[in-house]
């Protein structure tokens, strides 16, 4: 009799730990499969993300992205020191508030400036919310400008300039300088702005 209960015992630790065996090998494939999961979810919202055209500007209005104003501003030697605090529209040479119209104030000639502009966008447009973070690289700005004597600026990206963020939004500066050299008009010389782009990645 205590023969077969050895016997009972022993079978029914093998048989135990079979199922120890079979539990674990089932959580394994689960993770497995949950990691796999977050994977596969994770690519297809990264593969649907595209190009957006943020037409919005001058007053976007209440939790919308847009552009806020452009213009002309005294070149800058160290533009990432500057063009990262928020500048005011009157220390520009002249500015517009909006993508479409005539620009206010005048840019001086036989004088170096930069091509500025500033924009804000919401959460939607760049926010990293697995990242818990700003993205600037998910926008980008665009500027075409036709010089009288110069040579033009054909669909150049400008260079963007964290100013400040908050929940709502992030502001950002984007700048074009001409290489580091700064445009320079010549006397009765004038330019005009024939584009001017802002896109949001999402």
């Amino acid at each position: 009799m205590r023969k077969n209960k050895k016997y009972i015992r022993k079978e029914l630790v093998k048989a135990g730990g079979l199922t120890s065996l079979i539990i674990i090998g089932a959580i394994a494939g689960m993770l497995y499969l949950t990691s796999v999961d977050s994977v596969v979810e994770n690519r297809v919202i990264e593969d649907h993300r595209t190009w957006h055209l943020v037409t919005a500007d001058g007053d976007p209005g209440a939790g919308a992205s847009g552009l806020l104003y452009f213009g002309t501003y005294p070149h800058q030697a160290d533009p990432g020191a500057v063009y990262n605090s928020n500048l005011s529209s009157v220390a520009f040479y002249e500015y517009i508030e909006a993508t479409n119209g005539e620009l206010l104030g005048e840019t001086p000639h036989s004088t170096e400036f930069d091509f500025v502009m500033k924009f804000r966008v919401n959460v939607t447009h760049g926010y990293n919310v697995s990242g818990s973070t700003w993205e600037s690289s998910w926008v980008r700005a665009n500027i075409t400008v036709d010089f009288d004597f110069a040579v033009d600026i054909s669909d150049v990206g400008m260079t963007i300039v964290e100013i400040a963020t908050s929940d709502e939004y992030a502001w950002y500066h984007a700048y074009v300088n001409n290489g580091g050299s700064g445009y320079e008009i010549t006397h009765n010389e004038g330019f005009s702005v024939d584009s001017l782009k802002l896109e949001a990645w999402y």
